[in-house]
């Protein structure tokens, strides 16, 4: 096994600083565990209240999708139409997280990658467990493409990414999207530290980052029981590594990270698309924690995050521009 390179030093400080402020809660009932779960990543979020470079030139808009589903559409203001458009599922492991948390994430890469962003206000766990939040995923796409040009997008060119849960759901979708025989636009698959596989895989990254390291392995089984309880672990709407046949996907960057207990059915997934044709590009950091770019506590804060975010935004433009 090749040596890791250690974690980042101010990494390190952070991630002790911030168990230290959060102490031990001690013994938790479900619903208390669950609040504080959403908590803690909005907390993470009000600390921030000054984010360096955080662009003011793009537009924001709330937007109602169908129903009660609604996103926040991000429109640089000085990008010449008809833009690209991302559609964006947050990360949270399924149960929190939600389209505020992400705002400086979304913002930054609007502004950087010159595209719309749709960001989706999806449906959380418990309260609304598999599949409520892909069905919400394909409902967002099915009408990004049916309405961008009402917002300054082009219909032949949407993306789908997310971070983390979110990515997951963005890879779940996409299968289902590509092997549909209907036409749905995707041009590119962003995928930032994805979930792709059931945690009863026991991949060795759930062992070498099981504690320390902000997303740990327990909190991780954890948010798999509140989003699918029920649910096989080889069904591949929950775990998209077990899938059989890969369909024609369209050009995949899957992010990944040394200190992650994600790191290894990212990097699994990243190569089992590669070997079905899919042109993929694989981004690792060897010294940083999960969705470091992107959490709001870690967005902008490092000099890797920041390098990260300038990586995913010149990604999207060659792909989507090519």
């Amino acid at each position: 096994m090749t040596e890791r390179k250690p974690l980042d030093a101010a990494l390190r400080r952070f991630l002790d600083e911030q168990a230290a402020a959060a102490g031990q809660p001690g013994e938790l009932t479900e619903e208390e565990r669950l609040a504080m779960a959403r908590a803690r990543i909005m907390r993470a979020l009000e600390s921030r209240t000054s984010i360096p470079g955080l662009p003011n030139d793009v537009e924001t808009r709330d937007v109602a999708i169908t129903g009660a589903l609604t996103g926040r559409l991000y429109t640089p203001h000085r990008a010449m139409g008809p833009l690209p458009v991302l559609v964006y599922l947050h990360g949270g492991g399924w149960a929190a997280g939600s389209v505020a948390t992400h705002d400086p994430f979304c913002r930054l890469l609007s502004n950087a990658a010159a595209v719309i962003i749709l960001s989706v206000e999806y449906r959380l766990a418990p309260e609304h467990p598999h599949p409520a939040a892909l069905e919400d995923t394909l409902t967002a796409v099915r009408w990004a493409t049916d309405h961008a040009a009402q917002w300054g997008g082009d219909p032949a060119r949407i993306a789908l990414g997310g971070d983390s849960a979110g990515a997951h759901l963005a890879a779940v979708a996409a299968n289902q999207l590509s092997a549909d025989a209907q036409p749905h636009g995707l041009r590119a698959l962003l995928l930032l530290f994805p979930v792709t596989d059931y945690p009863s895989a026991n991949h060795r990254s759930y062992t070498e980052n099981a504690t320390g390291y902000g997303l740990e392995a327990n909190l991780m089984r954890w948010f798999w029981g509140q989003y699918a309880p029920a649910i096989s672990a080889n069904d591949p709407t929950v775990s998209p590594l077990r899938l059989q046949t890969v369909p024609a996907l369209p050009p995949t960057l899957v992010a990944t990270a040394e200190y992650d207990v994600l790191r290894d059915e990212g990097i699994e997934y990243a190569e089992k698309l590669r070997a079905a044709d899919v042109v993929v590009t694989h981004m690792h950091a060897p010294d940083m924690h999960h969705n470091f770019a992107v959490h709001p506590g870690t967005v902008a804060r490092f000099p890797q995050s920041d390098a990260a975010l300038t990586r995913f935004a010149g990604w999207l433009r060659a792909t989507l521009v090519a």
